[in-house]
């Protein structure tokens, strides 16, 4: 060995140590990991997400992923190609935090942002497993089915079935499952780190449920009763702290980015919906009676009688179980609903508007399967009351199976126009876009970006149009005036240039307004000539 070679070689052997130090703690550090994701996805976690993802089987998502959006979704989607600047001012009635995620899920041109409902739709199966799970059953057994049951039951149940459309009505079923789960929590194991736990899950979630301000209300309610009923003075005032905590930030997210959605045009939407109060006891009887015989079907629990039978008996079990609160909670939705319908507020059992009022108690009624199979468990033989909760489970699956994989949006196809318009229309030819395809023409034109301009004849507020391209012509409104004005400026602006074409878009056409559009185009001398089945056609002008 030559001398410096004997002098390099303490170095080499500290060099090789440490590397081989390094590889070692590396391998320790994976092997950690790999352990504790071992530990943490237990096969009943396994199980839960498994049932989670059972979405993507019972919604026919290539269906979802490939029908273009109607308008309702249209003015939804639209949104995600105007800066993020300007979404507290075109969100809407759609929540702000809600419409921030969609823009995660979007793919331009294309109706991938309908996987963001279905992902909801999953979490609220997983976060009803949890909900029942903990609820302090007395046994194992008990417990599991009840999980199971309420998983299943959020799963199948019609209402979240036929939510297949790109709106938020499946993040309330989500929000309201979770805030009635942490609440039960609180009442397993009073903490103040528990009531800031609800006070955060409630207020946060108005960012993408504006249900969650009354289930959070019911909630927090429920619990002071409960605590005032008890004489517990000292947890009475930490839980209105956090309450009153919850409403003001509730109310500042409300007035921040949801109250300017609320348009009288919005109210007169709903009318139907709205308890009649003052026409009387009878009229408001007959109301509620024809609110549920319209939405029976969708809580998948057969007949009224049943249904509420099953919701009295899930009631008294998670009250027994040592959650009176949770339970008062859900008592006390039905009659907060009521009065914020008789105040014109919000309506009351639309099967959209609702969906988290038709899961919530559709999981209230599987606790109550898992009631009754605990309560017959030790007085019958095991297969007896095995059977008592295969048959909930068959009947529930029969009352669903023909809302599975359904077809339920709304077909409208400004997509497959926009698309033809924009690979077959000439340079000069002028596009004429009637009022309720603005927002869908907007998402998928696919030429520049759109801008907002202000209309108070739709409640959104503004109409999507391009500025920058001045051969896009959108009409204001759906009367004759309003459709002459628009045809007249679009006739104008063929005429610059000979032999040029006005392509109609148009979707979403009402009785009236068709009549309108007939009516001017025959004033006018003008035909509109069909283009394809979507609802497209052209007109010559020359």
């Amino acid at each position: 060995m030559r001398a410096d070679d004997r002098s390099t070689a303490p170095v080499r052997e500290l060099s090789q140590g440490v590397a081989q130090e390094v590889r070692t703690a590396s391998r320790a550090r994976h092997a950690r990991g790999r352990g504790a994701a071992r530990r943490w996805m237990t096969p009943e976690r396994t199980v839960v997400f498994g049932l989670g993802l059972l979405v993507l089987v019972v919604h026919d998502v290539g269906y979802a992923l490939g029908q273009p959006f109607w308008v309702d979704e249209a003015w939804v989607a639209v949104t995600t190609r105007f800066p993020l600047a300007q979404l507290p001012a075109i969100t809407s009635s759609t929540p702000i935090g809600w419409s921030m995620v969609l823009r995660v899920f979007t793919v331009g041109g294309d109706q991938t942002s309908r996987l963001l409902p279905l992902a909801f739709a999953g979490a609220a199966v997983v976060v009803a497993y949890w909900f029942a799970r903990g609820l302090g059953w007395r046994s194992r057994d008990a417990s599991v089915i009840a999980a199971l049951l309420s998983g299943f039951g959020v799963l199948l149940v019609p209402a979240m079935l036929v939510r297949n459309d790109l709106k938020q009505y499946t993040a309330d079923a989500f929000m309201a499952l979770l805030i009635l789960a942490v609440t039960s929590r609180v009442e397993r194991t009073w903490s103040r780190r528990r009531l800031i736990e609800l006070s955060a899950v409630v207020s946060g979630g108005m960012f993408v449920s504006h249900t969650a301000v009354f289930v959070g209300a019911a909630a927090f309610g429920a619990l002071c009763l409960v605590e005032f009923a008890r004489r517990s003075w000292g947890r009475l005032v930490e839980t209105v702290v956090a309450g009153a905590g919850a409403a003001v930030l509730m109310v500042g997210i409300y007035v921040a980015f949801d109250a300017r959605s609320v348009v009288p045009g919005l109210t007169a939407y709903w009318s139907k919906y709205y308890l009649p109060l003052g026409d009387g006891v009878r009229a408001s009887m007959h109301f509620v009676a024809a609110r549920f015989d319209g939405g029976s079907r969708f809580f998948g629990l057969g007949p009224t009688w049943l249904m509420l039978t099953l919701l009295v008996v899930g009631l008294v079990t998670i009250f027994r179980l040592g959650r009176p609160a949770t339970s008062l909670a859900v008592v006390a939705l039905w009659p907060g609903l009521l009065v914020v319908s008789a105040l014109k507020k919000y309506p009351f059992l639309d099967v959209r508007t609702s969906t988290f009022l038709f899961v919530v108690t559709v999981v209230v009624a599987a606790m109550g399967v898992a009631g009754l199979y605990a309560f017959f468990r030790p007085r019958l033989k095991g297969a007896v009351s095995i059977a008592l909760v295969a048959l909930a489970v068959g009947a529930f699956g029969i009352n669903a199976h023909p809302y599975m994989r359904s077809h339920s949006i709304g077909t409208e196809n400004v997509r497959d126009q926009a698309r033809y318009v924009a690979g077959n229309a000439a340079p000069d030819d002028v596009i004429l876009v009637n009022l309720s395809s603005n927002w869908g023409f907007g998402y998928y034109w696919p030429i520049g970006h759109p801008s907002r301009v202000a209309n108070d004849v739709v409640l959104q507020g503004y109409e999507a149009y391009f500025p920058d391209q001045q051969r896009i012509v959108v009409a204001r409104d759906r009367d004759v005036a309003a459709i002459a004005e628009a045809l007249t400026e679009a006739r104008a602006r063929a005429s610059e240039h000979p032999g040029a074409q006005i392509w109609l878009i148009r979707t979403h056409v009402a009785a009236f307004e068709q009549e309108s559009w007939e009516t001017v185009l025959t004033e006018e001398g003008l035909t509109a000539v069909p283009v394809g089945n979507d609802g497209l056609s052209v007109v010559q002008v020359s």
